[in-house]
């Protein structure tokens, strides 16, 4: 669908018209939106994506603290210090107590926003994602308590990702990078 999706004027205009009013947009949508060449419709492409930010947000910024679950990876991105060929990087996933500690921690420095942080990795799945969410949630320390769990993580199914929303995340964050995927190769496997 992504490459047969032709772009004209008015249905990338449609579909701006269509994220304005706040409605879910179609895997089609989303195709007229990336194969749009014309510049300036991507201009007015920009400046709905721009109208819509500050129709949900509107001016603010918002602050979140970064908890780093586990850094096992099985892709060796250029610049990542997850990535599978830097062998001096020492793996770890955080145990439910360490997990539940850093939260605590967390929370008597005032914070109420989380980006959980996970490699790339099969340990992760999105049972142990929302598992970890779902912990995170728990833990109530005084007056202090986490309020929105994002997450940073791999890409999902659609099945993962209802497991992982029914965790109650705030929203889902995936990095593109340059990648290899280096699972099958002789020289770098996995780690367990």
């Amino acid at each position: 669908m992504l490459n047969n999706t032709v772009s004209t004027r008015q249905a990338v205009r449609d579909v701006i018209a269509k994220s304005l009013d706040k409605n879910r947009l179609s895997l089609k949508d989303v195709a007229v939106l990336i194969n749009t060449n014309d510049p300036e419709m991507i201009e007015e492409i920009k400046e709905g994506a721009k109208k819509l930010k500050e129709l949900v947000y509107g001016n603010r910024i918002v602050l979140f603290a970064p908890l780093y679950v586990g850094n096992y990876c099985m892709n060796d991105c250029q610049y990542c210090g997850f990535k599978l060929s830097n062998t001096l990087s020492k793996r770890k996933t955080l145990t439910k107590e360490e997990l539940i500690a850093d939260v605590t921690a967390l929370e008597e420095q005032g914070q109420k926003r989380l980006i959980l942080v996970y490699g790339e990795h099969k340990k992760y799945d999105p049972a142990f994602i929302a598992e970890t969410v779902r912990t995170v949630y728990s833990v109530k320390k005084d007056n202090g308590e986490i309020r929105r769990v994002n997450i940073n993580a791999a890409p999902m199914d659609i099945e993962g990702f209802r497991t992982v929303k029914e965790s109650g995340i705030g929203t889902f964050q995936v990095f593109q990078e340059n990648r290899k995927i280096n699972f099958f190769s002789k020289k770098i496997k996995p780690t367990e």
